[in-house]
C-alpha cells in the first residue's frame, strides 16, 4: 500500500502537530511543580480557518456568463474565507456496546464505533450592504429547485445546454476546515467537508422595526459530510503554510493603509518665535 512501510504500522496522526513528551513530569500527582510550566502544554481553542475548495458548477457557469454574477459570487467566496470566525457542527466519535452475561452478572463491551455522518455546519457572518450572503444563498436555492414549481433550472443553464447533465454533483461546495494551534503554524485537526450545500437564505433580515437599527448577523448553515484522515491533515498543513506566506500575523510588521504616503495636511511649519529657524520649512517626506 502506498505510504506504508513494510512491517510497520502507519501513524494515523501524521500531518498534525507533534505532541510534547510529558512522561518525565509528575504533573498533578503529589505536589505540583508550578515553577516548571513546560509540563503544562494545553490545547487552546479559537484558532482556525476555512478554505473554499470548490463551488457548485452551475454557480461557476453563471459567473462565467455574467460580470454581475462573477462579482457577486467571487465576493461571497472571499467573505466566506476571509471573515471566517468559527464553525460549529463537528461531532464526537462514539461507540455502542453489547452485553456479555453469564445469566447472573454482565459486562458491556464495545461492539460498534461510530463517526460523524452527514451533518449541518453553522458559521456566523455579518451580512454586508447589498446582501451578499443572502443573495448567493437565494440564487443557489432557486436554481436547485424553483420554490413555486419545484423545477430544477439552474437559472436557464439547463435549457440553453450549458449544463447538459443536471444533478447533485453540479450543486455542491467543498471546504477544508483547519483547526490550528495558537501559533497558526501547526494543524491540530483538519476536516474535508464535501457535498456541502447552504440550507437556507436569510430573507428574515428584511424584517424591520422603526427605530430598531443594527447590523445583521447570519447563522450560515451548510449541510455536508466531514472527512478526516492522515492525507487530509498533511494537505491542510501544506495549505496552511501557503496561507502564512502571504499573510502578516505580527502587527509590528504591518504597514497600515495610508502610512506609506503619510504627510501633514499643512506642509508649512508655523514659527513659534521671531527668527525661528523653522519658519518656511516645508515637509517633503
Amino acid at each position: 500500500m502506498a505510504g506504508r512501510t513494510a512491517g510497520a504500522v502507519n501513524f494515523i496522526f501524521d500531518g498534525t502537530k507533534e505532541i510534547r513528551d510529558l512522561t518525565q513530569y509528575a504533573l498533578f500527582r503529589g505536589v505540583t511543580d508550578w515553577a516548571n510550566l513546560h509540563q503544562f502544554n494545553q490545547f487552546e481553542s479559537g484558532y482556525g480557518m476555512l478554505i473554499v475548495l470548490t463551488i457548485p458548477n452551475f454557480l461557476k457557469a453563471l459567473a462565467d456568463k455574467s460580470d454581475k454574477y462573477q462579482k457577486l459570487i467571487d465576493t461571497y467566496v472571499h467573505v466566506l474565507e476571509y471573515e471566517f470566525r468559527g464553525l460549529d457542527g463537528i461531532d464526537n466519535m462514539t461507540s455502542d456496546t453489547a452485553e456479555l452475561t453469564n445469566g447472573v452478572k454482565s459486562i458491556n463491551v464495545i461492539n460498534k464505533v461510530n463517526s460523524q455522518s452527514g451533518s449541518t455546519f453553522t458559521m456566523r457572518y455579518f451580512e454586508k450592504s447589498g446582501s451578499i450572503m443572502t443573495k448567493v444563498h437565494e440564487l443557489f436555492l432557486r436554481g436547485v429547485k424553483d420554490p413555486t414549481t419545484q423545477v430544477k433550472h439552474y437559472h436557464g443553464l439547463i435549457e440553453d445546454g450549458t449544463i447538459k447533465e443536471p444533478g447533485f454533483d453540479q450543486e455542491v461546495f467543498s471546504f477544508l476546515y483547519i483547526v490550528t494551534d495558537n501559533t497558526l503554524m501547526n494543524v491540530e485537526k483538519a476536516f474535508y467537508i464535501v457535498a456541502a450545500q447552504p440550507t437556507n437564505a436569510d430573507l428574515n433580515i428584511y424584517n424591520i422595526e422603526r427605530g430598531d437599527i443594527g447590523f445583521k448577523e447570519l447563522s450560515v448553515e451548510f449541510s455536508g459530510f466531514p472527512i478526516t484522515n492522515t492525507i487530509i491533515n498533511q494537505k491542510a498543513q501544506s495549505l496552511l503554510d501557503w496561507v502564512r506566506k502571504g499573510t502578516i500575523w505580527d502587527e509590528s510588521e504591518m504597514t497600515y493603509s495610508g502610512v506609506t504616503h503619510m504627510k501633514p495636511y499643512s506642509n508649512i511649519l508655523t514659527p513659534n518665535g521671531e527668527g525661528n529657524t523653522g519658519k518656511g520649512v516645508s515637509y517633503t517626506g
